[in-house]
């Protein structure tokens, strides 16, 4: 089952056993993922008039070059499978899930350093929701590991090496690990 169907049934089942954090949270996720799945589409609508060379036409009143308009434009749209590629797929997803996760933490942080514990309380409450949502996250040691691997196949050998190590270490890790730790990991291990 792809996260967005996961998100629905999750949702209809939250809304009957009335749980309104969940509710809220799914809700708030929907919300982004279709938010995102708009701009992609937007996005890939310029792209597709760009590149089939479709204008609007100068005259507005002009009702048969409206019409040829409107039919050059779907004609793009369909050529490039607009609607078909602006849905987000499980990855996409997965990053709108993460970034809700990293506001989360971010606003816990800020409101134990206000001393709001109601905040800290609530927030924490949404933050399990989401993270049920994400994949098992690797422990340390697994990071290291893994660090440890991109390391000697690119051949880092010290802290100016980072980035050449981000990079595919980020795309080998992706859902599985905070960014802050992998960084925190890596220079650790370049330091040494």
């Amino acid at each position: 089952m792809q996260i967005k169907e996961k998100l629905a049934a999750d949702l209809k089942d939250a809304m009957r056993s009335g749980d309104a954090v969940r509710r809220r949270v799914i809700r708030g996720v929907m919300t982004a993922i279709r938010e995102s799945e708009q701009r992609k589409r937007e996005e890939l609508v310029k792209k597709a008039l760009k590149k089939h060379g479709v204008t609007r036409p100068s005259d507005e009143k002009d009702e048969a070059a409206l019409a040829a308009y409107q039919k050059a434009v779907e004609a793009a749209l369909e050529a490039e499978k607009v609607e078909a590629n602006s849905a987000l797929d499980d990855a996409e997803v997965l990053a709108i899930i993460q970034k809700l996760v990293k506001q989360r933490q971010d606003s816990i942080e800020e409101a134990r350093r206000g001393g709001r514990e109601d905040i800290v309380a609530a927030e924490q409450e949404e933050l399990e929701v989401l993270q049920s949502y994400l994949p098992e996250q690797l422990t340390r040691e697994e990071i290291e590991a893994e660090a440890r691997a991109v390391i000697e196949q690119v051949g880092a050998s010290g802290p100016r090496d980072m980035g050449k190590v981000m990079g595919p270490l980020m795309g080998r890790l992706k859902g599985r690990a905070d960014g802050k730790l992998v960084s925190e990991v890596v220079r650790s291990l370049l330091s040494e």
